[in-house]
């Protein structure tokens, strides 16, 4: 999708003609749109040229503004097809490099339709899936977490959460563990009130009321792996935006928090540990963590991905 179809529709359901959007954003940010014009909004709106990332970005937030929810006007657009629509490239991009959390197991001959990504508590594998996730979270977190079997076990089988695998033929490649719990729940683990082996399943949010997403785990053999995982990700935030008030993740790796500060995610509460490592929380609203000039690259550049 280009982001000149995206704004049309977006005017269009808004009721508004061409001349009250500009009179609008004028009125919103008045430094960012002086000078607009109709005759330009009428060139974005036909792709003849676009507007700057940054004015994407003011855009979205207007439409925000207007709206309460994170990526307006995407209703019609299912979960599969916001998938189909993030470019690959461009996820690559927001990542950037991670040489603990991304390996750089040989991908020239791996095409991105050859990995798989699938929910674990489907498959009989899942066992397997957690151990490896066991062995990941205690090399990475050194035991910090006090984690075991039965915490990823049990939070992998609720509904609520996604534990999301990626395979190559049928090989483990990675994965992406988030749990969808209470807002209230959110913020005393976000604040440090709550540790996350204290979680239950009382903690976590139903389909049909308000939660936070909090990342739990990680890990992928290749860029490719890494970004086939986020773009799932991605998609399943956007398609239940409606009942996801923000995201989050702890970390002490310094290659996480690389990959963290490029997802707009941020520091809100940090803990000294008695070894001297630094234990960093980072949130932010669903709305923020999408308007970023590097999300809405990755969702309205699909036709200049390389790979396309």
């Amino acid at each position: 999708m280009y982001f000149s179809e995206y704004l049309k529709e977006c005017r269009e359901k808004s009721g508004l003609t061409q001349e009250q959007l500009v009179h609008a954003l004028y009125s919103y940010d008045v430094e960012r749109f002086e000078g607009l014009d109709t005759g330009t909004l009428s060139k974005w709106e036909r792709n003849v040229i676009k507007p700057k990332a940054s004015r994407q970005v003011r855009i979205l937030k207007y439409f925000q503004q207007q709206t309460g929810v994170a990526l307006p006007c995407w209703s019609d657009h299912s979960m599969e097809q916001t998938e189909r629509i993030i470019c690959e490239t461009g996820m690559h991009n927001l990542l950037g490099k991670s040489k603990r959390l991304v390996l750089n197991f040989p991908s020239a001959m791996i095409a991105s339709d050859d990995l798989k990504v699938y929910q674990l508590r489907n498959t009989e594998s899942i066992e397997k899936i957690i151990a490896i996730n066991l062995d990941l979270d205690r090399d990475f977190n050194q035991g910090y977490t006090r984690l075991d079997e039965e915490h990823f076990m049990a939070w992998a089988l609720h509904p609520s959460n996604t534990f999301y695998v990626c395979e190559y033929q049928d090989q483990f490649f990675g994965l992406l563990f988030t749990l969808r719990l209470k807002p209230e729940v959110f913020r005393q683990v976000i604040h440090f009130e709550k540790s996350e082996d204290e979680l239950t399943a009382d903690d976590f949010a139903s389909f049909d009321e308000p939660g936070s997403n909090y990342m739990v785990s990680f890990f992928a053999m290749n860029d490719k792996a890494a970004a086939i995982l986020f773009i799932r990700y991605y998609a399943h935030l956007i398609a239940n935006q409606d009942v996801i008030e923000s995201v989050g993740v702890g970390t002490m790796m310094e290659d996480a928090k690389k990959l963290i500060g490029n997802m707009n995610l941020q520091p809100v509460a940090t803990e000294q540990l008695d070894d001297g490592r630094e234990l960093q929380m980072y949130s932010e609203s669903l709305s923020d963590f999408i308007a970023s000039e590097k999300v809405l690259k990755m969702i309205f550049a699909k036709q200049s991905c390389p790979e396309e």
